[in-house]
Formats: C-alpha cells, sequence, structure tokens
C-alpha cells in the first residue's frame, strides 16, 4: 500500500440509451393516484458537514438550528441528495449540467508564444465586461529577474513588496545582473510577483522585472482579445466562490511564500523565503498591475495574460461530450422519471423569442431532518478544497484502450481538444461522479477532514462544526399523486439496499471528498401512511396494502422493461454506494510522497501525478507513442483494482528517483496498444451530436 493510492471519486457510466420520457401526472388529483407521507430515522454512518444557512455574522460557525436551537439537516440538502441518487438510480436527465463549460489549461512552458511575451502595466480598468487600457513596457529593455533573497530583503527591510511597485535597481557591472534594488515612487523598473507554489523547491524563485519609463503609448485591448483572456482565466483555482467569499473584496492580493531546498538536501533542510504580495487572479484588472501580452508586428496587444505562460483553453463543451437524449428535460410535457417526480426547470426559456412556461412542480416535499438527541459538534479545521476539476481529462474523460499508456505532441492527451479526441466526436465525459464512502474506526473523523500544519495559513481552509457519526434525525417525507412505480422508485433512494443488495450508504452535505456525509434512511412503516389521492375529497377508496416491499418491486419491474439500459448499470452503481469496496486508509488526492511520509507538506503536493499522467510526449524525433508522460486513466468502476501509482514529487537530489514511473501505471492488456497515428491526429473540426 506504500506506493499507491485510491482517488476520492469514481464515476457510474451514462446509460446507453436515453431516459424513458413520457407526459406527468399533473397535479389535478387523480383519484388512483398515491399521496401520503413516508416517517423516517436518518442514522449518520460518518460526520456530516452541514453548512449553517443565512447566518455569515456569526463569529465562528455552527451546526444549522431552528429557532429553539435544535439541530437540523434542511430538507432542501436531502431533497437534492436524492434527486441525484435517483437520477443515476433511473438513468434520468442531467438535471444540473453546464453544456457550455469548457476548461482552460495552464500553456506548456516550451509554448512558442511564451518567449514572446512583454510586460505591460494596467493603466485602467472600468468593469469585467469591458477591455482595459494597457501601456506595453518598454521595448528592447534587460529581461532581467531579482532573486529571491533579494525579494526577501526589499519586502522585509524597506517596505512591504507588491507586484507592480515601482524600482531603483543596481546591476553588477560584469555580468549584467540585478543585484540591488530599493523602492522609489519614480524607479524606471516594474517587479512582477507570481505564485510560488507549482515551481520546483530545489531551483530558486525569481521575480521578472522590467523597464518601463510611461512613455509607450496607451491601447485598449480589442474586445476580442478581452474575450479570449477572459475564457482563458474562467477556470483559474483563485475564481473559486470557496476563496472569493473568504476574503475582502476590497483586497486583491494574495502573499507569496517560497521554500527552496537545494539539490542533496531534505524538505526539512530547506530556506522558507516570504517574498511580497501578488495579484489574485481576477476578470478584473487592477490600475498599476503588471501582466504579459504578445503584439502584432505594428505593436498592437493581440493576446493577454496574467503570467508568462498564461493559460488556454480546451475545445468542444460539455455538452457535445454527451448523448443530447441526456441532456436536461426541455418540454414539461415530455419529462424523464425524475423530473417528473422531483420536478423541473426550464433554464432556457428565458432566452428564447417568445415567453413560455415549461417549468413542472414535483411531487415530493422533504421536511428538514431534526436532531433526535442531544448533539454535541465536532469542530474541525477543513482542508483546502477547491471546485471539481473536469479538465483533468485522464479522469474525467473516456480513454480507450488506443489512447491510454500513449503520450502525443502537443497538446497533452488529457487535454479537451487534444489528439485523444478522435473521429468526428470528441470523447464523452466519464459519467455521473460518486465518491466512496470511506468508515472510520470507532466512528471517528476521518484524517483527511483535518487541515494538517502546512495548511493552516492557506486561505482556502474553513472552520466548520460537524455532527459526530452516530448522530440519528427524525425526518417526513410528503408526497402526493405519484403512481406505483414513482412510489417504489422514491423507497429505492431512500434504501439502495432494498433493490440493488448489498450494504449500500448514501451522502447528505458537503465534504464528500474529505469521507463525510455517508448515512442511511430506515423506513418507520407505522408512522408512515399511504393512500389513494382520491380519499381526501371522500370518495371511495380500497385500502392501500403500505408494504414497501410491493411498491419496489413495481419499480424494478418497471426498470427492467422500460429502461434497461439504466437498470443494466445497477451493479455499478452498488459498487459505488458499498462502503466496502475499496479500503478507506487508502484513499486520498494524488499524493506527493509515499505512506510513510504522510505527515509531510509533500504528501499533499500531487503536482508530479497530474503532470506524469497527462499524455505529454518530451520529445518529438522517436516514433515511439510513449516517450514522456503517457496518459494514465481513472480506472473504470467495473475494475477490481482501484489503486493507482503514488508518483512522488522530486525533492533536491532525488529528481531523477521520480522519473522512472511504475510499470503498473498501464493495465496489461493496454502496454502494448496504441498507434503514432494517435499522437499526430489533428483535431477535428467540432462535431456536434444534436
Amino acid at each position: 500500500m506504500n506506493d499507491t493510492f485510491v482517488n476520492p471519486y469514481t464515476f457510474v457510466p451514462f446509460p446507453k440509451a436515453g431516459p424513458h420520457r413520457c407526459e406527468p401526472h399533473g397535479h389535478l388529483g387523480q383519484g388512483e393516484l398515491l399521496s401520503g407521507k413516508l416517517v423516517l430515522t436518518l442514522h449518520a454512518r460518518t460526520p456530516l458537514l452541514i453548512r449553517e444557512m443565512n447566518d455569515t455574522k456569526r463569529a465562528e460557525p455552527d451546526l444549522p438550528r431552528r429557532p429553539d436551537g435544535t439541530p437540523i439537516i434542511p430538507g432542501s440538502s436531502l431533497k437534492g441528495a436524492l434527486r441525484s441518487l435517483h437520477e443515476t438510480l433511473t438513468g434520468s436527465c442531467l438535471r444540473v449540467f453546464d453544456e457550455d463549460f469548457v476548461p482552460g489549461y495552464r500553456d506548456p512552458a516550451s509554448t512558442e508564444k511564451s518567449g514572446k511575451r512583454h510586460m505591460a502595466i494596467v493603466e485602467r480598468h472600468d468593469s469585467e465586461d469591458t477591455p482595459p487600457v494597457l501601456r506595453v513596457c518598454d521595448k528592447g529593455s534587460t529581461e532581467a529577474r531579482l532573486r529571491q533573497e533579494e525579494l526577501a530583503r526589499l519586502h522585509r527591510e524597506e517596505e512591504p513588496l507588491t507586484s507592480g511597485d515601482r524600482l531603483k535597481v543596481d546591476f553588477d557591472d560584469e555580468s549584467g545582473r540585478p543585484v540591488r534594488a530599493h523602492h522609489h515612487s519614480e524607479g524606471e523598473w516594474v517587479v512582477l510577483l507570481s505564485d510560488a507554489s507549482a515551481r520546483k523547491q530545489h531551483q530558486p524563485y525569481y521575480a521578472h522585472i522590467r523597464s518601463f519609463t510611461g512613455e509607450s503609448p496607451k491601447q485598449q485591448l480589442q474586445q476580442e482579445v478581452w474575450d479570449d483572456f477572459r475564457s482563458a482565466v474562467e477556470n483559474a483555482d483563485e475564481l473559486r466562490t470557496a476563496q472569493q467569499g473568504k476574503r475582502d473584496e476590497q483586497d486583491p492580493f494574495t502573499e507569496v511564500t517560497f521554500t527552496h531546498v537545494p539539490k542533496g538536501r531534505k524538505a526539512e533542510q530547506g530556506t522558507r523565503y516570504e517574498l511580497g504580495r501578488r495579484h489574485l487572479a481576477s476578470k478584473r484588472l487592477r490600475p498599476g498591475q503588471p501582466v504579459w501580452v504578445t503584439t502584432k508586428s505594428n505593436g498592437e496587444i493581440d493576446s493577454l495574460r496574467l503570467g508568462m505562460l498564461g493559460r488556454h483553453a480546451g475545445k468542444y463543451p460539455a455538452g457535445d461530450r454527451v448523448r443530447p437524449e441526456l441532456l436536461p428535460c426541455r418540454d414539461h410535457e415530455e419529462l424523464c422519471p425524475s423530473c417528473r417526480l422531483f420536478g423541473s426547470a426550464d433554464t432556457a426559456g428565458k432566452d428564447s423569442e417568445k415567453a413560455q412556461q415549461r417549468s413542472y412542480r414535483g411531487h415530493v416535499r422533504v421536511g428538514d431532518a431534526v436532531a433526535l438527541d442531544e448533539v454535541t459538534p465536532w469542530s474541525v479545521t477543513l482542508p483546502p478544497m477547491g471546485i471539481p476539476r473536469p479538465g483533468a481529462g485522464q479522469f474525467y474523460l473516456v480513454n480507450d484502450a488506443k489512447v491510454r499508456g500513449n503520450a502525443a505532441v502537443d497538446p497533452p492527451l488529457r487535454e479537451w481538444g487534444s489528439a485523444a479526441d478522435q473521429g468526428d466526436q470528441p470523447r464523452d465525459l466519464r459519467g455521473r461522479k460518486h465518491y466512496w464512502h470511506t468508515p472510520t474506526e470507532n466512528g471517528g473523523k476521518p484524517s483527511r477532514a483535518e487541515a494538517r500544519k502546512h495548511q493552516l495559513n492557506s486561505d482556502m481552509t474553513s472552520e466548520a462544526k460537524l455532527f459526530p457519526t452516530g448522530t440519528r434525525f427524525t425526518v417526513t417525507i410528503a408526497f402526493t399523486d405519484v403512481d406505483e412505480v414513482q412510489l417504489g422508485g422514491l423507497l429505492a433512494c431512500l434504501s439502495p439496499s432494498s433493490v440493488l443488495g448489498g450494504e449500500l450508504w448514501q451522502h447528505v452535505g458537503g465534504g464528500r471528498p474529505l469521507g463525510l456525509g455517508s448515512c442511511t434512511f430506515e423506513l418507520d412503516e407505522h408512522a408512515s401512511e399511504i393512500r389513494r389521492s382520491g380519499a381526501r375529497y371522500g370518495a371511495a377508496q380500497e385500502p392501500v396494502d403500505p408494504s414497501p416491499e410491493r411498491f419496489r418491486a413495481e419499480f424494478q419491474s418497471w426498470m427492467r422493461q422500460q429502461a434497461p439500459a439504466a437498470h443494466e448499470l445497477w451493479p455499478q452503481l452498488r459498487k459505488a454506494l458499498s462502503p466496502n469496496t475499496v479500503n478507506p486508509n487508502s484513499v486520498w488526492y494524488p499524493p506527493g510522497a509515499y505512506w510513510n511520509q504522510q505527515d509531510s507538506e509533500n504528501f499533499d503536493r500531487g503536482y508530479e501525478f497530474w503532470k506524469r499522467t497527462s499524455g505529454t510526449e518530451l520529445s518529438s524525433k522517436t516514433a515511439n507513442p510513449r516517450i514522456g508522460y503517457p496518459l494514465l486513466a481513472l480506472p473504470d468502476i467495473d475494475e477490481q483494482n482501484q489503486e493507482l501509482p503514488i508518483i512522488p514529487n522530486a525533492q533536491g537530489g532525488d529528481e531523477e528517483k521520480s522519473e522512472k514511473l511504475p510499470n503498473q501505471m498501464w493495465p496489461p492488456s493496454n502496454r502494448r496498444s496504441g498507434t503514432r497515428d494517435n499522437a499526430n491526429r489533428k483535431n477535428h473540426p467540432k462535431g456536434k451530436r444534436r
């Protein structure tokens, strides 16, 4: 186990056919339909992370509570979790889905434009929608850089150093290199501090400086250049909602620190430098902010990036990577099983030429889950958590045997729009995402749910209160005007074990990547009520057999007949919901060191894994498609072994040791697959699936 790990999430594939769509029952109170309530007990199998509702003034976080102080799980949280499971179970539409999403990527260091970028200074920027006004730094000025020791001294001894500051710089007479710098409001040099988190620790940190007299003409970017920049920066880490909500919007800066570990030394022997402040990634640039641009022969700016390497957008949006029939329901008279039961919102109607209402109100109302016993919350500092990264194509896209284990020329095979997107259609999305359940011994907190010492100063950590493992809640779910199959599907979501078999858990709330949120529901048949809808109006109705097995059997029979493609995927869903599928102690996001170094900062730096599994070819002089960093795909959920190799980061003199990847990276059936054509194939024209 020391050299392998299991990724926290997996994918249940999309069914090979679209969902069964038909007209819903409506809300006219058809007498033969079913109405009533289900009373359940919710059991927390791991700690639950449920954020407070609409309370940003509290100094410390707390559990969500009713006005009388009783801890609760809001019904909206429960309903969202139940609907998500129902969509997978029935093969329904992708209700929450951004069809236009395209990921952004960092430019490779070898990109042609990176060597032709010039530094420019923001003169003015009025809004995110309008292009900024820039001045390009003096052409032909020395491309100089200040070393980490001088940056740290300047930041410490003179005044805090901020990217964009004006400096007076002294140069060595023999080498021509800058050796000393001082703050000066009329200095002819501007410094640019960049993010240090992804830099190799054995190489010193340098900051670019450029001559800037302010004599170059002002340029307002063309709208297409600005739109290209906004698209490229769209998925930058620092635009994540969690971070934007935590920091003061008036403070666009973050601290730059770097730990230098010379070759041959261990990580603990490194020197930590506090270098200054840099601008956070944003679509609103600040006056005086240094940026990177390229220009045409006439001096007109034709590209803008925040870093020397910058970012670029992938190709073929998410909507082109799933079958059209899986896209969200649009017609309120033709709805998938989940939309018929839980409701459907027409999110596209507002942009149409005709004002139309195509939404549909659901038939299920989920009440708050109220704690049955006194709750003593667990306090925790959560580690940094980011948004999902669908741009990691080695995990999020379907990679067949011809692609796995191969390297590409440019761009890397992991990218959306690389040579791996062959033929008339790009690679499909992998499926619906599910996080592994990872129970802990004696019901304790998962180790990855607590921020580690080296993470405590991160802007992305947050304080939280957790419901402890073993907490019990009571919850009532009301339903109106549903048929036997729909009620059976709802019961199946509340107890997937009853239709899939085995011990199965569900997820509720946040923190699923950290091992939080696992729970089960227990139905109280005596307190629950099931009746014919017509009985509400005094009509004579035969009594309804309240046995849940009857309705689940109706649902299973309907699935086999009307939705066989989704029914075929039930074994995969059972595997995703089981708490016994993977070893809980092996689950972690890609580590940067072996498990015996789990307490180190390097363990939580997974850059090397993503770099060395990206499908990047290092040399174009060979006909071997595996030279470089071959593409490593996330194991299919059908595979018995879900382990992946740990690829340790290079530390000082250990860089050579990390070059060779374990042979187990490629499944035996794939080690000899692939041809050179896969790497050389050009990007195909955009192929719509509609």
